[in-house]
């Protein structure tokens, strides 16, 4: 993640680190990975299998989760272990996921109440 630049506004700093951070959830195998990591600590290989990917796919999304602060890692031996730097990362996704249910569910009543009766 580019650093705030001095010359660079605050809140347009906090604006463009808050867009950049979006974009890292911009793709399911990501959100997949955040939801699993919710749940604790794992490895690129459990995470591999869980999420039915090959391993060095996840790998690389793990780096770009990782490169943007979104994951910490633990090493042991030879094992890297990841997990979430911020569990508010978590419930913000949750909470956005909330919202697309409902949305969803509003669109599906309202197909089904435009339908032609019997």
């Amino acid at each position: 993640m580019k650093p705030c630049n001095k010359l660079e506004p605050w809140e347009l700093c906090l604006f463009r680190r808050h867009a950049e951070f979006c974009q890292v959830f911009s793709n399911p195998v990501r959100l997949r990975l955040l939801f699993l990591l919710g749940e604790g600590a794992r490895s690129v290989t459990e995470m591999a299998e869980a999420v039915e990917t090959p391993l060095p796919t996840v790998s690389q999304h793990l780096r770009v989760m990782r490169d943007l602060g979104c994951l910490q890692t633990r090493r042991d031996g030879r094992t890297v272990f990841y997990r979430l730097a911020n569990r508010k990362f978590l419930r913000a996704a949750k909470l956005v996921r909330e919202g697309i249910v409902e949305l969803l569910g509003e669109q599906a009543r309202s197909v089904c109440s435009e339908a032609p009766g019997d």
